[in-house]
């Protein structure tokens, strides 16, 4: 028997390889196996099986690596569409199914020959190599980069290699990731027969006190001695047969024989105390338990488990123990609220839709749009459960880390015990038992950011993406390939599955509204926020202790309706001329005052970290810039230092112009440090956390940030775009957006949809809950479109005058972009590279009779340099570009994205 593999390395081929008499009938397609590839062994995923092969010769497979298939057959037909429709490889598609660490890598293990001439030994590098094998033996190249850190050991094995001395072989790394074991403990025997050892063993206890109580306190009447310890009639008898305490005539009790050896004593009766605790802990349980816990309780370790395990009374063992982020937490869950009429009719949509899926495989796909608090979490929630009522499985797809722990909280609430969570923040062990949870069918429910799409739950039926318009669902340069959107692979897996995808937004892409206007989806809207249900109201109102601010005639049995939030737009122009130079205008210190006196919160949105947005020198005009970008450096106050912020590179704050040598250092523009700062001048008296990269990293950072918030720990949060996706904060008032113009100018055909975006979702934080709310938004631009429509939060003006402009100009959705990214560390090469990709696709372009698909450029991009690499680019424009590309194999440095998101 032949199969055909998929080798996890850049070259893009299946090869073939025969199955050894051991493993032939033991492997199928999605087995994850070893074979020896070149010179090296690697990992690979099977994909097909067949009975003859027309290579000549072929290679054995090594070894199964896993019982199971580790990939589906459904898995690896959309890896193939995938690489496909991206232009990716094979390998990268089927290895995104895999959590990180799965599989090995090759490494070379070095060991000396078993006889060798050392004439041959020539160099001190050679010589130290050498004497180290001889020391220790066979070492892998990890092993070999340790003990000779700094040293040219390659070169050195190599050399040796030639003359006989060192054997180099390949081998597979053991995986990163492994499963967590724990020893456990359980009783051997029934409970109630573990009584009676239970009381023989508090004998010795109970005696142990009466003599230590008798050896304290000289001439103590027994029968005081005796309810102070605990002990009875017989252990007293005992300590007086065995002349340990003596009894006078008029019954007080004494010790009978000196300190020591009443200490001795004491001991050897103390030494059962322990397994007593142990005991009776393993009988209160009445089941496994970890013995890390026993230990802890019962201030044992594991020899006195073993004691008890050999005298036939305790059972020791192992298990897997699952790495978990919800593990131990408890969600209180909520009674599902009564649907709005807008909420019923979209439900009965999806739900109708679901049970069609489950019945007979029929794909659906619907659009939600619906305004910021109109609901869509609820009909989420109702999707999912419906989904696990058939029998099948759900995906909540969430764009933000700092979304996580408040999704995750309320979907644990809803199906608790059925939920699990996946993205780049939590730990690789985590992500590979959830990986493992969700193949074994013991989760149904995943949330997460992009890469949760790639679970491999049973019978996934319905796939949901929330604020579906939002660019980090899309994996672009210079991340790996394969650069997809996580909204074309949902639809591809439900479409192959059979399942629903859902996608919801307040403000759809354009792309997403075109395609559901057209009626490739299914569009069901939301047009009004809710406020919530009398009991509820009432019920957070007590909490929170303030009042509501609704007119009860507005209430009805479904739910209390509200506007949207109304905002105000500052011209800062005008504040300008009035004498206002602060980063505050007169409106938004004024909102600021009074919420801070009526103690409610507020959000400050700028889409910008760091204190100053450059670094200048007044006299000779020297700008601080990144040596790898070159783009303006940002001041930190909090590090005292100048970071860039596209590649990490920093440097200490200057003290004096580099340049010139002056100390007339000025900074320039604000980030979220010197609004905080510029705050705190202002209201000292606050509260203030800012949330934004600098402050949050992991997952747990960020629901620290978000419990204070919600815990009314914080007055005012400062934050970046991750504060506009999607949180719910039922007490903010105010939202006061600093500066709505940045990102507005950039030379990007999308600048004005995500500034629309932006500004509409950070808007929507506030006015959400019991007091109502206001925004205040600043801006130089107070009459461009996309901000005149997201301050009367009208989305459908925006989609009409932007998509208009996308059809006058042949933007997406009526043609297709593709982009060619070159990244190089000279700016020469990249050029010589962009110029070479252009000359060959017009060649193409004429060889097909493209005349439909246009070249634009190449031409520098906008970030120039990045990292120490320079950025060229081109574009490709037509109604199907990607044929201009089929057999082009790029060359290293070369990034291709198709339908890109930026083009900056």
């Amino acid at each position: 028997m032949y199969v055909q593999v998929v080798v996890n390395t850049p070259v893009d081929a299946v090869f073939d390889y025969h199955l050894p008499p051991e493993l032939d009938g033991q492997i199928e397609p999605g087995h994850l196996v070893q074979v020896d590839f070149r010179t090296a062994m690697e990992p690979a995923i099977v994909v097909g099986v067949s009975e003859t092969t027309s290579v000549a010769r072929t290679k054995p497979v090594i070894a199964r690596l896993d019982t199971k298939p580790v990939v589906t057959p459904l898995q690896i037909e959309i890896s193939r569409w995938l690489a496909s429709s991206s232009l990716a490889s094979l390998s990268a598609c089927l290895w995104l199914w895999l959590p990180p660490g799965l599989t090995g890598h090759s490494e070379l293990v070095a060991s000396l020959e078993p006889e060798y001439d050392a004439a041959a030994i020539k160099t001190p590098e050679e010589r130290e190599l050498v004497a180290l094998l001889q020391k220790r033996g066979a070492l892998r190249a990890r092993q070999l980069n340790l003990a000779l850190a700094g040293k040219n050991w390659r070169a050195a094995a190599d050399s040796l290699a030639k003359a006989g001395v060192v054997r180099k072989e390949s081998t597979l790394s053991p995986p990163r990731v492994r499963p967590r074991v724990v020893q456990t403990a359980a009783l051997a025997v029934h409970p109630k027969n573990i009584l009676r050892e239970v009381r023989a063993l508090e004998r010795p206890s109970l005696m142990a006190n009466l003599l230590e109580l008798v050896s304290d306190v000289p001439d103590i009447e027994d029968r005081t001695a005796l309810r102070l310890s605990g002990a009875n009639d017989a252990h007293l008898q005992k300590l007086l047969d065995q002349n340990l305490v003596k009894r006078s005539r008029a019954g007080k009790l004494n010790t009978a024989v000196d300190v020591t050896a009443v200490m001795a004593a004491l001991h050897q009766m103390r030494k059962l105390e322990k397994p007593l605790r142990i005991l009776n802990i393993l009988a209160r349980e009445n089941q496994t338990v970890e013995v890390s816990w026993i230990y802890a309780q019962a201030d044992a370790a594991l020899g006195d488990l073993k004691k008890l395990e050999e005298a036939g009374l305790v059972y020791l063992g192992e298990r897997d123990s699952w790495r978990d982020s919800l593990a131990g937490k408890t969600f209180a869950a909520a009674v599902p609220p009564m649907l709005t009429p807008e909420q019923e009719d979209a439900w009965r949509a999806i739900q109708a839709a679901l049970r069609d899926s489950a019945a007979d495989g029929a794909y659906a796909g619907f659009l939600l749009h619906g305004v910021t608090g109109s609901g869509k979490t609820e009909i989420y929630l109702r999707a999912i459960e419906a989904a696990l009522e058939a029998g099948r499985s759900a995906i909540l797809l969430v764009p933000e880390i700092a979304l996580t722990p408040q999704t995750a909280r309320r979907v644990a609430a809803r199906f608790p015990g059925q939920t699990a969570i996946i993205h780049s923040a939590i730990s690789d062990g985590e992500r590979y038992d959830t990986w493992r949870r969700a193949r074994e069918g013991l989760v149904r429910v995943i949330v997460g950011a992009r890469s949760a799409l790639f679970a491999p739950l049973v019978d996934l039926g319905l796939v949901i993406l929330d604020e579906e318009h939002d660019n980090s669902y899309k994996q672009s340069p210079p991340f790996a390939a394969p650069h997809y959107h996580a909204r074309d692979v949902a639809e591809r897996l439900m479409r192959t599955r059979g399942g629903v995808l859902l996608l919801g937004s307040a403000t759809p892409a354009v792309e997403t509204m075109f395609r559901a206007t057209r009626g490739d989806l299914r569009l069901l809207e939301l047009p009004r926020r809710i406020m919530g249900h009398r009991a509820h109201i009432q019920e957070l109102s007590e909490q929170a202790g303030v009042l509501p601010h609704y007119r009860p005639e507005d209430h009805t049995d479904e739910g209390l309706m509200i506007d949207l939030p109304p905002v105000e737009i500052v011209d800062m122009r005008a504040e300008l001329k009035a004498g206002n130079t602060g980063i505050f205008s007169g409106a938004l210190q004024a909102a600021l005052k009074e919420v801070l006196t009526n103690r409610e919160q507020a959000i400050l949105f700028l889409n910008r970290r760091g204190q100053a947005t450059y670094v200048f020198c007044r006299d000779c005009g020297y700008v601080a810039a990144c040596p790898r970008c070159e783009t303006p450096l940002t001041f930190h106050r909090v590090e005292e230092a100048l970071r860039c912020h596209r590649c990490g590179f920093a440097v200490p704050q200057p003290e004096t112009c580099p340049q010139c040598g002056s100390n007339r250092i000025r900074y320039f523009g604000a980030g979220t440090q010197q609004v905080e700062s510029a705050l705190v001048k202002l209201f000292p008296q606050a509260r203030v956390a800012r949330w934004d990269a600098d402050t949050a990293t992991s997952h747990d950072e960020h629901e620290a940030i978000w419990m204070r918030f919600v815990q009314r720990r914080v007055d005012v949060m400062i934050g970046t775009q991750m504060i506009a996706k999607g949180l719910d904060l039922p007490l903010v008032t105010l939202v006061g957006i600093i500066s709505a113009d940045i990102g507005l100018a950039l030379p990007d055909f999308r600048a004005g949809e995500r500034t629309f975006q932006l500004l509409t979702q950070v808007a929507g934080r506030a006015g959400r809950g019991l007091l109502g709310g206001r925004v205040i938004l600043q801006t130089y631009h107070p009459g461009h479109d996309a901000i005149a429509a997201a301050a009367r939060h009208d989305y459908a003006a925006f989609y009409a005058h932007e998509i208009a402009a996308r059809r006058d100009l042949g933007y997406p959705p009526f043609r297709r972009l593709v982009r060619i990214l070159f990244r190089f560390s000279s700016e020469s090469t990249a050029r010589a590279e962009a110029e070479q990709a252009a000359m060959r696709l017009r060649i193409r372009l004429a060889q097909k009779d493209l005349t439909g698909t246009e070249l634009i450029g190449p031409a520098p991009c906008f970030f120039t340099r990045e990292n120490t690499l320079y950025r060229w680019h081109l574009l490709l424009r037509g109604p199907d570009p990607v044929k201009a590309l089929e057999g082009i194999q790029p060359r290293k440095g070369w990034y291709i994205d198709i339908d890109p998101l930026d083009v900056l």
